[in-house]
């Protein structure tokens, strides 16, 4: 090792070797107890997780199909005292099953959107994709009213731009990495995403 005093024994030179080794031993078990703690964090979170495939929460009995990185659950959802389907896909790659909900619902002359929420980040929860059916005539005016929605929503003065076209660009494409966010996909249109500023303001059930 290079120094510039001019006295540097064989003793430095193991001492400073010695320290550096046992800095570096510091800082392996500190990695390790934030690996183990960060772990722990996930496995309690996923417990309690409506949406984790081994949560005791998930309705397992309404799950219609697997997949290999997603699985779709069939819901009802209670609205001015009628039943509304919903299904909830939670997956990594969504195009295939969004293609065959469009086009079963177009078989049933209906419209559907797709709404996509990434909250809490930082704790790991899953994003959550869900289809909601729709009237043809309530579909045609979807637009319309999630864009008055959404820019009328969260802050009043926002960081980010507040409505993000989606007709050109996928929404990973759209919005910065690493920040919570909402979207809305009109059946195999595009649409519009939202980047959520304060999470605590913005309801996580915005879209339904």
């Amino acid at each position: 090792e290079k120094t510039d005093r001019e006295y540097y024994t064989l003793d430095d030179m193991f001492v400073s070797k010695a320290a550096k080794k046992a800095r570096s031993g510091e800082e392996e078990e500190m990695q390790r107890r934030k690996a183990i703690h960060e772990h722990q964090q996930l496995a309690a979170c996923m417990e309690k997780c409506p949406y984790c495939f081994d949560s005791n929460e998930l309705s397992k009995h309404l799950i219609i199909a697997i997949g290999t990185k997603q699985f779709n659950k069939n819901v009802k959802m209670k609205k001015k005292g009628r039943h509304i389907k919903l299904i909830y896909i939670i997956l990594l790659f969504k195009q295939m099953f969004r293609k065959v909900l469009v086009e079963m619902f177009e078989a049933k002359d209906l419209d559907c959107v797709f709404l996509e929420t990434n909250m809490s980040v930082k704790k790991r929860y899953h994003m959550v994709y869900e289809c909601i059916p729709l009237p043809k005539e309530v579909g045609d005016m979807a637009p319309i009213y999630f864009k008055k929605a959404i820019m009328e929503s969260d802050e009043e003065w926002s960081v980010n731009k507040k409505l993000i076209d989606l007709s050109s660009k996928d929404v990973r494409k759209s919005v910065p990495k690493g920040l919570p966010y909402f979207s809305v996909d009109f059946g195999l249109q595009g649409g519009f995403a939202h980047v959520i500023e304060d999470q605590h303001k913005f309801p996580h059930y915005f879209g339904k």
